[in-house]
Order: C-alpha cells, then sequence, then structure tokens
C-alpha cells in the first residue's frame, strides 16, 4: 500500500503471520477517515448527500449516514495515490444486498473497461452486523461500494472498511542517525518497516534484542539503551524475538552533540493598547497606578529574545492607541467614563457581579473587523495581535481565530471573520507584572504542542501514558515520576508539589538540560529547585522573581532546532507562532540529508526507501526527479567505499526504477546515494545471505 493510512484491525494484538524469510505479513484496516481528512482521499455519493459525509469512515457503526425516497447508494472512494486492497467489511442498519467493484481511473469504473474489477456482486448483508468479502489484493485508485435495500425506499449506511494484507520486512532503528557522546546514554526505539516503505509503530509481541558489533565503542543493554564508550562508530543491530525481522544502523560517538538552532524568527505583531484617556487628563493605568503597557510590551519582546538565545523575536509594526473599548457589559459595549466610574467602586463590586453572571465579554469578532486584522493577517503584514487591557474587560488569556481554529486556552472563534489563516489574540492586563504576562504565553504553547502532537502522532497531552510523547516528556513532573522529571508545566516546575509552586526549594532530578541537545534525550540528569531558575536581573518590573524565572527557564528549554521528528518539527516555537505553517514545513521535512537536518528537499525530488529490505539477491530502488538533470546513484558500504554505481548520466524528468543486482556483495549494511547538481539524498539498505 502506497500513500494510504493504516490501522490495526485488532488494535495491538493483531495477529501476525511469519512468511518468508526476514518478512511477516499482517492484515490491516485502512484509515480512511485520516485519508479523507488530510484530502488524499475523496468520496462522493450518489444520490448527493448533503449531511457529514465522513461518517461511514469514523469507526463507529452507529453514526448512520441515511438516505431517504431510495433504493439505493453508490458510494465512490478516490485515492490520489495507489492503494492495496484485499477485503471490504460493511455495516448497515437493515438487510440489503450490495456491490463492490475498483479500477486506476475513474473512467476505468464508470465505462467497466480497462483495469476494472468486479469484487463482489449482490453480497447479501444482514441488518446491524459486519458483513465481509475477501478477494485477490491488488493496487486501486478507485473503488465503489452500492449497497441496494430491495423492501423500503431508504438506505442506511452504518460504516464501511477496506483491509489489505502488509508484508513487513525489516527493523527500522530510532533516532536516525544515532548520534552519541562519550560516557552519556541515549534510548533506542524500533519501528516496522514494510515492502512499500512505509514505517509502522513496533506491534509484534516478542521484545527487541539489541547488540553491537562494537563494543568498544558502543554498549547495548538488553532495554535498547546505548551507551558511548569511545570516539568513533559502531553498528548497532535490533531484531524481533519470534519474528524473522532485524535491522542495523550506525551509531557515531562524537565529543559534542550540539542541536542547530533555526535563524532567528520575526513575529509581527500588532499591539492594541486599551489605555484610553480620562476626564482627569489621566491614562486609566495612571489614575489607578498601575504599570504602563507599552513599557510591558517591550518587556515581554526582551525577555522572550533572551529566553529563546534570539530564536524569537517579537516585533509591532502597529501600534493602536485605543480609544474604544470592545467588551459588552450585559446589553451593550463599555463606554469609557462608564467602565472607568465602575473601577472607582471600592473593591470593584459591580464589575465581579457582572463577571459571576457571564454579562462581561470581550468581542473579538468586532475588534478584528474594526482594525482589519483579519485581512491584514491574510496578507501577511501581521501575525498575531496583542491586547493590554484593564480588569474585568473579559479577555482570555489567549484566544485563536480562523476557519481552523482549535483549542487556545480558550474556546476557538471560526467564524465571523474574513480570515482565511489563523490568528492568535493575547488577552494581557497591565493591572499585573510582567511575569503574568509571560505566563499567558505559556498556556497558548501548551495548547500549540499538543495539537501539534495529537495532530502528527495521535497522541493528546498526557504526560503520564506509557508511551510518551516528546511533548508529554517535556512536561513530566517529579510528583509523579519521582527521579524522572523533566521541564515541567507552566503550572507546575519539575518539583512541584501544587499550582504556582515556583518557589519550592525541594531538590529533585531532572532531565532538563537534555532537552538542549533535542532529539537526542540522554538519560543525564541534574538536580533542580527554585534557585535553578531565580531570576535576579535587577529589573524593577520583575516581581515575583522565582514565576518569571522558572517561565524564563521553560522557554529556555523549549526545542528550537532545525529538522523534524516523527512528524513534528524540531523547532517547536515555529507551532505557537504560526502553527498552520509549522505543519506544512514538517510534512515537507519528510525526507532530508542524513547529517543536514531540516534541509527541504525540493517537490518532485524522491528518493524511496529500496524493496524488499533487507534482500538477497536483488532489490528495487525508485527516485523521482523535478526536471530533467545529470544524476548518478550510487552504493557505499558503512566506512564510506563506494562499491557499486547505478546510475550516472542524464535523466528526464519524473519516476524512475532500477533493479539492484548484490550478489557480489557481502552480508551488512550499506547506503545508496541520489545525487543531483542541486540535491542529494542517502537511505540505507540490508543485505542478507
Amino acid at each position: 500500500m502506497v500513500g494510504c493510512a493504516l490501522a490495526m484491525v485488532m488494535g495491538a494484538a493483531a495477529m501476525v503471520t511469519p512468511g518468508a524469510y526476514g518478512q511477516v505479513t499482517d492484515v490491516r484496516t485502512l484509515d480512511l477517515g485520516a485519508e479523507l481528512t488530510a484530502g488524499t482521499a475523496h468520496v462522493t455519493y450518489v444520490p448527493a448527500f448533503a449531511g457529514d459525509s465522513s461518517k461511514p469512515f469514523d469507526g463507529n457503526p452507529f453514526t448512520e449516514l441515511a438516505v431517504f425516497s431510495t433504493d439505493s447508494l453508490a458510494v465512490t472512494l478516490a485515492f490520489d495515490s495507489l492503494t492495496n486492497i484485499q477485503q471490504s467489511n460493511v455495516f448497515v442498519w437493515s438487510p440489503m444486498t450490495w456491490t463492490l467493484e475498483s479500477a486506476m481511473s475513474l473512467s476505468d469504473l464508470d465505462s467497466k473497461t480497462g483495469t476494472y474489477s468486479l469484487l463482489a456482486v449482490n453480497h447479501p448483508g444482514p441488518a446491524f452486523a459486519w458483513d465481509s468479502v475477501t478477494f485477490a489484493a491488488h493496487d486501486v485508485r478507485v473503488v465503489r461500494l452500492t449497497i441496494r435495500n430491495a423492501s423500503a425506499q431508504n438506505v442506511i449506511l452504518g460504516e464501511w472498511r477496506l483491509l489489505s494484507v502488509v508484508t513487513f520486512t525489516h527493523l527500522v532503528i530510532y533516532p536516525e542517525p544515532i548520534r552519541l557522546m562519550v560516557g552519556r546514554s541515549l534510548q533506542l526505539s524500533v519501528k516496522v518497516g514494510d515492502d512499500r516503505g512505509n514505517i509502522h509503530p513496533y506491534f509484534l509481541s516478542g521484545p527487541v534484542l539489541w547488540g553491537t558489533a562494537d563494543g568498544s565503542k558502543v554498549s547495548m543493554d538488553e532495554d535498547g539503551l546505548a551507551t558511548g564508550i569511545s570516539l568513533g562508530s559502531a553498528i548497532v543491530n535490533a531484531s524481533a524475538s519470534g519474528a524473522p525481522l532485524a535491522g542495523s544502523a550506525v551509531a557515531t560517538v562524537e565529543e559534542e552533540v550540539t542541536a542547530p538552532k533555526v535563524e532567528p524568527m520575526t513575529i509581527k505583531v500588532a499591539l492594541v493598547l486599551q489605555d484610553p484617556l480620562l476626564a482627569t487628563d489621566m491614562r486609566i493605568h495612571q489614575e489607578f497606578h498601575w504599570r504602563d503597557p507599552r513599557v510591558l510590551s517591550d518587556a515581554l519582546v526582551r525577555h522572550f529574545r533572551e529566553a529563546t538565545d534570539s530564536v524569537l523575536n517579537f516585533e509591532f509594526v502597529e501600534i493602536q492607541d485605543a480609544n474604544v473599548l470592545f467588551t459588552k457589559y450585559y446589553d451593550h459595549y463599555f463606554e469609557v467614563e462608564e467602565y472607568a466610574g465602575l473601577l472607582r467602586e471600592p473593591g470593584w463590586a459591580t464589575l465581579k457581579e457582572a463577571s459571576d453572571k457571564d454579562s462581561i465579554k470581550f468581542d473579538y469578532v468586532a475588534m478584528v473587523k474594526h482594525y482589519g486584522y483579519d485581512l491584514k493577517r491574510n496578507a501577511g503584514e501581521i501575525d498575531e495581535v496583542w491586547v493590554f487591557a484593564a480588569p474585568y474587560l473579559g479577555m482570555y488569556e489567549s484566544q485563536l481565530l480562523g476557519p481552523n481554529a482549535f483549542w487556545w486556552n480558550s474556546p476557538p472563534i471560526r467564524t465571523g471573520t474574513d480570515l482565511t489563516k489563523l490568528l492568535s489574540v493575547m488577552g494581557l492586563n497591565y493591572e499585573r507584572g510582567v511575569d503574568q504576562a509571560f505566563h499567558s504565553f505559556g498556556h497558548r504553547s501548551e495548547s500549540a504542542m499538543s495539537e501539534a502532537f495529537r495532530l502528527a502522532q495521535g497522541k493528546p497531552w498526557n504526560n503520564q501514558r506509557p508511551d510518551p510523547s516528546h511533548w508529554d516528556l517535556f512536561t513530566r513532573l517529579d510528583k509523579d515520576f519521582p527521579g524522572l522529571s523533566h521541564v515541567g508545566n507552566i503550572h507546575y516546575p519539575p518539583n512541584g508539589a501544587s499550582d504556582y509552586n515556583y518557589g519550592n526549594v525541594r531538590w529533585v532530578e531532572s532531565r532538563a538540560e537534555n532537552w538542549l541537545h533535542y532529539p537526542y534525550l540522554y538519560d543525564n540528569h541534574t538536580p533542580v529547585n527554585v534557585t535553578t531558575w531565580f531570576y535576579q536581573p535587577g529589573d524593577p518590573l520583575a516581581e515575583g522573581n522565582d514565576h518569571l524565572g522558572y517561565l524564563r527557564w521553560w522557554y529556555g528549554h523549549l526545542p528550537r532546532y532545525q529538522g523534524v521528528t516523527e512528524g513534528v518539527l524540531n523547532n517547536w516555537w515555529h507551532y505557537i507562532v504560526d502553527f498552520e505553517a509549522a505543519v506544512e514545513l514538517a510534512e515537507k521535512l519528510t525526507a532530508v540529508h542524513p547529517g543536514q537536518s531540516g534541509r527541504t528537499v525540493p517537490e518532485g525530488f524522491r528518493l524511496h526507501q529500496n524493496y524488499p529490505n533487507p534482500f538477497n539477491p536483488s532489490t528495487v530502488i525508485e527516485f523521482a526527479l523535478p526536471q530533467r538533470a545529470h544524476v548518478s546513484l550510487e552504493v557505499y558500504d558503512v566506512l564510506g567505499r563506494r562499491v557499486l554505481s547505478l546510475v550516472d548520466g542524464t535523466l528526464e524528468a519524473g519516476s524512475h526504477r532500477v533493479v539492484v543486482d548484490a550478489s557480489s556483495l557481502a552480508a551488512g549494511v550499506f547506503f545508496y546515494r541520489l545525487v543531483s547538481p542541486e540535491q542529494s539524498l542517502t537511505r540505507k539498505m540490508i543485505v542478507l545471505r
């Protein structure tokens, strides 16, 4: 199967059948819902259906798609890439018959010619039960399911699933490449590669067996913990106990592994200062002896620049000295003097009462439309908005607007503006200090990273899960994992015992400093407590130095490096300041030259994983060129010596396929490299004997 997401038929307990040596097979369900969401698969209905067209692919047979005044429904799935299928499962709500057809094109399917295949004809489907048809495995681009109800003028489809037999051929060791330091240990892991070049989570029941070809350079324990012994390189081996799958990788031991930073990022901010002049000839912050919002704004910019080692640079491209308030107070917008009068009340009793009744609300849409921030964001003139306001004006700490908005420490606003991109609006309060404003950005950061890992890996934030994402690890606390804390979250430092416990003097072991080597998370640990992050700059705005200091320390450990790891950028700040652009970049950085992390491969220049792999004695390498060019394709051993020259000449744009005869090579790990005048790509292959 190429290009279509897969899900296990029976989850982690899926049965695996040994195949030929070095292979196992497993039946998997195609994740059609994910494909439709990603836009790599497309569905049409005849007759047309105006409701939620994803219901037959959401994994729940009791969320139905129903059509009435007809006795038939044709559902056509079209895939952007070749998709292998071998079985179809259908769940309907009343007795019906169904027919299944496939082809390589819609025209062949409609005309029933060429690549057309009839896979099932009038197959009886019982009510409220799964019905299945198995056929010869084959690649398709279009599949059509036609359901008929002979007894009524309605069709109710609960779920439609397509399944494929996948051949797994080898183990892939992560991280890739493996970089170690003398005396430091790194946890290795494996995934499973199939014969089409796709990578899957490790699902085999047997444990992974680890080893190394040179224990003087690298040592391995039984759990996959690799330790650098001396400078140099060694082959690390992994095999699956009870299954004929194995993999190898080169581990390099270096003096120091440094994480290359991304280039400095400039974020264009529209600053709205809701600090109008009152009848007393003083601004609100002056009359009530609060902080100057412009001074606070400049302080935030400086703290972010310092905390991120100059990677994050906010720049005010527009400053609004706002003389109107966008807060609805019961049935009207606040007038400036009306609001100021309520602030003068002892204890703000009226404001608190209105807030308790949920009768004070900030109108984000009105503000965005008033200043044209939706059109300015679409045009790239601004990246986000900061609003500095006084108390009880109804703003969230952070708010996300736009058609694809999601939780941003507040409910999303998806309609009401002309936004085509996401727009983040910060709600900051100049009654409070710079530490509280800094705090608000932290919850926004947590929302962004939680969504990034959920989207890329299907792992919502849960720092106690048994298979943690890197975001889960980053936020781990000593109170949950004694001796195994990392950096913590915005409310809890790693040694925290309760919310806001930034001043805790208790020492705990933390793995926080390993995040400065990201994505290589070594097992180094150091003791931390409040003295680790306490901030003493002589800054009069820095009230609560343990609070501000912890946030600076937390932001300073947030990864800001080049490359991508398991679908998520190594620069997490990109998600925080421009989520959609970060997701797009992560998708592009799926093939990078080893040792040049973060280098984007031009569209159309691709080198695919050879298949089968491992192999004996032949394999196939496929690659694609965006334009006519002179290219070379060569094979090297682990010492960097060229052992085969496969291509050396000018080729036309498009896809190319080379059959490799490795009968002259010894068993072991080799690397094949595709080079053009503009770019190069390298992949690993394994020869068996």
